[in-house]
């Protein structure tokens, strides 16, 4: 197993507000895509920064087939740069920090927001 070294990522994951459909979440993060690549920061610092958004399925998923419960999160941010010095220069610049504290408000909660910084492993990339 190889970890790699020449990039580094921070993954958060949260589950948003009961009172918000998908609908909302979505048109929601149509304005925070914008503002988070407004940000001159975002540009310099970090090589990628994704987000993935819950899917509503039919019943039979495949949490279920494979015997496992389904997440209660929403969305999965990926972030990714050189450097965790450079994810966290970013992070904590003023500018992310203020749409940050708006998905706190009006997205999601402290307690249902969770936040790590990651090495990785590619297995197949193609």
């Amino acid at each position: 197993m190889v970890v790699r070294k020449d990039r580094v990522r921070a993954i958060a994951v949260f589950k948003a507000r009961s009172e918000l459909s998908s609908a909302d979440i979505l048109a929601r993060a149509e304005q925070m895509i914008a503002a988070v690549q407004a940000l001159p920061i975002m540009q310099e610092n970090l090589l990628k920064y994704e987000a993935s958004f819950k899917t509503e399925r039919p019943s039979g998923t495949l949490a279920s087939e494979l015997g496992l419960r389904e997440t209660e999160f929403s969305v999965m941010i990926l972030v990714e740069a050189a450097t965790h010095e450079k994810i966290h220069e970013t992070l904590t610049d003023p500018g992310y920090r203020k749409l940050l504290a708006g998905a706190l408000e009006h997205i999601t909660t402290r307690e249902d927001f969770h936040f790590f910084p990651a090495e990785f492993v590619t297995m197949i990339d193609k």
